[in-house]
Parts: structure tokens; sequence; C-alpha cells
């Protein structure tokens, strides 16, 4: 801090009055600041009128704690005396939400990839792996996949955190047995059902019996039931769909190691295909995601079958690398 004796301008006075607040309410203060800023105020009532403008306009952005230490006489000045405060608050203010806000998108997606890479198991791209779990029940693991198991003596719980996975269940009339992915909770009401977590939904489909459906917080909509042969999605856009009836054994072939498709539009195809190899496919000319594909593909060869569609459909690729083909 400036010296008393030393003649100060008024933008001095309000630099040094701004370096008292940030040091009172960043922290808690020591009785020695408090002392300390008290004596600089009693300065002059140049050096008091600075720090309560500089105080007034910190209150204004909602940081003023439990430091205060100007007397409970003082007044609190004009608003007409903020002008050449205020744009160096804001100033900071903005940089501050800024920095916020890029370490939440920085640290989000580390947070993420943190709990897929401690999860009790998981699958890389393209391998499948099927687990029996303490009670009996088994579990198949497309590619890509993370989950966690958490039983107890009341429940059994798995948290599917990313990808696929099929359920057969062992019945526990003690402990049933829930499927939790992201907002949509599953409850097996019978024997085998498969959940699968997409960007930004969730789908269930039946096998066998029955499973009922629900999401958080559940208080908006009765929980669903879906019976053997439907299926149903969910997303925060659009809630839930009606349930449908689907072919679970074309809908099932991933378990065996096979990607069936009748009258599928090329796009989806290639997104499918996406999921089991490294890298990316991408389709060039828009028109080629329309295009119908029909056909049982490999889908421990993605390669392969890519080169079964190119010839089927008569279309080019230009392969950069490999993980990145262009569909042309």
């Amino acid at each position: 801090m400036s010296d008393a004796s030393s003649p100060q301008s008024a933008s001095s006075l309000e630099d040094e009055a701004l370096e008292w607040v940030v040091r009172l309410h960043t922290g808690p203060p020591s009785e020695r600041d408090r002392r300390a800023c008290e004596a600089w105020q009693c300065l002059s009532p140049a050096h008091r009128l600075a720090f309560h403008k500089a105080e007034a306009l910190w209150k204004e952005i909602g940081h003023v704690g439990a430091g205060q230490c100007a007397p409970t006489h003082a007044t609190r000045p004009a608003r007409r005396h903020h002008h050449r405060w205020w744009p160096r608050l804001r100033q900071w203010s903005l940089v501050a939400c800024f920095l916020l806000t890029a370490g939440w998108f920085l640290w989000a997606p580390l947070l993420d990839q943190y709990r897929l890479q401690t999860a009790h198991y998981r699958t890389g791209i393209g391998q499948q792996e099927q687990i029996v779990l303490q009670d009996g029940t088994r579990a198949i693991l497309n590619t890509d996949t993370a989950l966690n198991v958490v039983y107890s003596p009341e429940r059994r719980e798995i948290r599917l955190l990313a990808g696929e996975a099929a359920f057969t269940v062992t019945a526990d009339r003690e402990r049933p047995f829930i499927v939790h992915s992201g907002d949509v909770t599953t409850r097996a009401l019978g024997t085998q059902f498969v959940v699968r977590r997409h960007p930004d939904s969730v789908t269930v489909t039946v096998s066998e019996h029955a499973v009922q459906v629900s999401t958080s917080p559940s208080g908006h909509r009765r929980p669903l039931v879906l019976n053997e042969g439907q299926q149903a999605s969910y997303s925060e856009e659009h809630g839930w769909s009606p349930p449908y009836a689907v072919d679970a054994n074309q809908l099932s072939a991933w378990q065996r190691g096979k990607l069936i498709v009748e009258d599928e539009s090329l796009g989806r195809v290639i997104e499918e295909l996406n999921r089991y190899r490294p890298g990316r496919i991408l389709i060039l000319n828009p028109a080629l995601r329309t295009l119908n594909v029909t056909g049982v593909f490999d889908l421990t060869d993605p390669d392969g079958a890519l080169r079964m569609i190119q010839h089927t459909l008569r279309i080019h690729e230009t392969s950069l690398s490999h993980y990145l083909v262009i569909l042309h």
C-alpha cells in the first residue's frame, strides 16, 4: 500500500481500495488485515470514501462475505460514483466466469473417462465379453461397453456407464435386478433384455418375459412395462417412445457376432459398423446415406462387411488411413 505522506490521485486510491476489498473478501481475513484496513481508511476522508465505493460495487456483484471492516456508521456512496470501477470489476467477473466454464468443459470429459476406465467390467472397440455374476446372472457386453456391479442383501444393481449389454437374469424374489443407464432405470420382471446407451438416448429391448422402465425423477410419469418382443427408447428431449414390436432375434444378432439388416439405410448401417472398428467411416455424398442395404455381416470383420457393401451398392472408398475411410 502507499505511504501516507505521499499525495495520491483518485484512480490510485481506487486501486488501493479495491486491493483491500479483494483481500478482505476472498478468504478469511486476519485481525491484522482488519486493523490495517481500518488504519488505511483513517488516513483521509478520500481514503474512506474510496473504500466504501469499492465495497459497494463488490456488494452489487454479490461477493461480500463476513470480512467487512468498515464501521457501521459509514454511508453508502451514490451510484453515480461507480462509473470508474464498474468496467474493471465487470471484466474480472467475465474472466472468472470464462475460467470456470472452460474448467468444467475440460474436467467433465476427463471425469467421464476416469469412470469408464475404472469400471468393474469394460470392453474395447470391436470386443465382446460374457460375464457371470455372483448370483448366476449372465451379462454379455457389446463393443465399447463399461458397467459397474453393485450387489447388496436387498437388491442387485447394474450401472451401465456406456455401450450395450444383454442380461439373462437369475430369479430372486427377495432381490430385484435393476439396471441404471443415465436417467433410465430398468427393472427385470422376467429373464432376458438388452439395454443400450446412445449419445443422447437409451433403448431397452425385451427378448423374454417383461421389464419395467422408468426415468429420474420418476414422479413425472408412471413406469412403463415392456413385454417380450417389444422395444422403447427414451431421450430427454422427447421422453419415452410408445413400445413397438421388433424382431428380437435380429436385434440380438450382435450377441452371435452378426449384423443383420433388411432394407436399412446405408447411413444407419455405417453408424453401426463404426461402433466395431477404430476410427470413422464417413459418407461424402449425402444422397448415398439413403441407399438401402440388406444382408448379414460379420461384426468381427467390419472392414470385410464394408467391402461387401461397396461391391453390392457399387460405391467407392478412399482410405486416408486405417482410421479414416470416405465413401463416395
